[in-house]
């Protein structure tokens, strides 16, 4: 065990214990990451809960909280931070961060722990998203605590053993502007997350350029299985570009850009279709904090990070379209039909995982009920693909099946009454997802009645 953040400033965390629970049970426990990380044999052992949760540590002294910033739903909040969270340093290269684990400097009010249900819900999704090929901090733990939480009303308490490649944020980049030491923490994040910047001209834009196009990345992953983070905010969105925080998050089951299902985002500001336009508005945040690195005149570092913001839109819609144009079988997006089908998507709101799903049998030599509505333009379509090819794009790019809604909230709910086999369960449910048969299963079926009146809250 390592913890790399020591390298930091010391204004930019806390070094703080977890604060210990009553009595912890080990929930789930991922055993494909495990075996992918290496764990030490502390975490594998007879006492493993005590460590999952914080009850005891692998080494004292590694155990901090991160501090940053961020702008909410467009306000700026000067200190936010680990409220919640310990990060108990690197496992094979990967970040350790435990969450629920107790109060820290940064926890404003707070009481530092986290319900059983947005733990469970964090573990399905990370894995999902993993399993759907998006980008994802991953689950390795979700551990009970034996005590109570108060939210709405008293809820079973639990603690989250969240892995991933980086917990540095934009928000990170924010909190460390504002105390002067906005180059340490740069010069840290190009050495951890992007090394080839040091053989650029300018490291330091190098480093914008590469967040940039992996923002981009996540972002059409996103959009390619109907993902909707639901709490965009510049401390949530990871320099890796790894995602992470599925509080409000949800998946897109009939399509609609404007497609809103956090409770909290009542004017849209993270609807499906506006991710894009905000991830750009997060990332000139994230510019403006490296205006004194660019170089020493400031107002041609504004013009030289200026120009890198404004290719966000081409360089997105160009990765967009292309894999648009795949979802549909097309190698390249310059087909007409691709636009106007999405127009009709549009229009008629076909669940967004199931039309793509009927048009790939539709090659496959089965007859799905396509909609009247698109009869004229499949058959159009049909005459201008390569089958074969289409057919190999088409599995590539769409998701055979995704988390709905409906069956994630109907997890959550075992997991918090009959949790004595929520293992197995959700084991299997992942399983389907990676598009194992499970026989005696209605996983799969679009609810649209249950998604109109669904509504998704901060959680963790």
């Amino acid at each position: 065990m390592m913890q790399r953040y020591l390298a930091l400033p010391d204004s930019l965390y806390q070094v703080i214990k977890p604060s210990k629970v009553e009595d912890p049970s080990l929930l789930l426990f991922n055993q494909e990451l495990a075996a992918e990380l290496d764990l030490p044999p502390q975490l594998l052992g007879q006492d493993a809960a005590e460590y999952f949760c914080g009850n005891q540590l692998i080494s004292a002294q590694l155990s901090l909280a991160l501090g940053y910033s961020g702008h909410q739903f467009g306000s700026y909040n000067p200190q936010l931070g680990d409220g919640r969270a310990h990060m108990l340093g690197q496992i094979n290269g990967y970040d350790w961060q435990l969450k629920g684990s107790g109060l820290t400097k940064y926890s404003r009010g707070g009481d530092g722990r986290c319900a059983l249900g947005p733990a469970v819900r964090e573990y399905i999704m990370s894995e999902a998203m993993h399993i759907l090929g998006v980008p994802s901090m991953r689950t390795l733990a979700v551990t009970t605590t034996g005590e109570a939480v108060h939210r709405h009303q008293a809820e079973a308490g639990a603690v989250v053993s969240r892995i991933g490649r980086s917990h540095l944020r934009i928000g990170s980049f924010q909190y460390a502007s504002s105390l002067g030491v906005i180059k340490e923490l740069a010069d840290f994040a190009i050495d951890q997350l992007c090394p080839e910047a040091l053989d650029a001209d300018n490291p330091y834009l190098a480093l914008y350029q590469i967040v940039q196009r992996t923002q981009i990345n996540t972002l059409v992953h996103w959009y390619r299985v109907g993902f909707i983070h639901g709490v965009m905010n510049t401390d949530n969105v990871a320099l890796s570009g790894e995602t992470f925080d599925f509080g409000p998050c949800a998946m897109l089951g009939e399509y609609k850009l404007e497609q809103v299902y956090s409770s909290i985002d009542q004017q849209g500001r993270y609807s499906f279709g506006n991710q894009k336009r905000i991830m750009q508005w997060n990332l000139a945040r994230f510019a403006e904090t490296l205006i004194p690195l660019i170089c020493e005149n400031e107002q041609e570092a504004i013009t030289l990070l200026t120009q890198e913001l404004e290719h966000f839109p081409n360089a997105f819609e160009q990765e967009y379209a292309k894999m648009c144009a795949n979802k549909l079988g097309f190698e390249h997006s310059e087909n007409p039909l691709v636009s106007e089908f999405f127009e009709l998507l549009q229009t008629h709101a076909w669940d967004y995982t199931e039309i793509f799903n009927q048009l790939y049998h539709s090659l496959s030599g089965e007859k799905p009920q396509l909609p009247s509505e698109l009869l004229d333009w499949a058959q159009r379509w049909q005459r201008a693909i390569n089958h074969q090819q289409a057919l190999l794009l088409m599995s590539r790019t769409n998701p055979k099946a995704i988390p709905r809604n409906h069956e994630v909230e109907m997890l959550i709910t075992a997991a918090e009454n009959e949790p004595q086999d929520i293992q197995l369960k959700i084991d299997n449910y992942l399983n389907y997802l990676k598009g194992n048969v499970c026989s005696g299963t209605s996983w799969g079926n679009p609810d649209a009645e249950f998604d109109h009146q669904y509504q998704t809250f901060c959680g963790t």
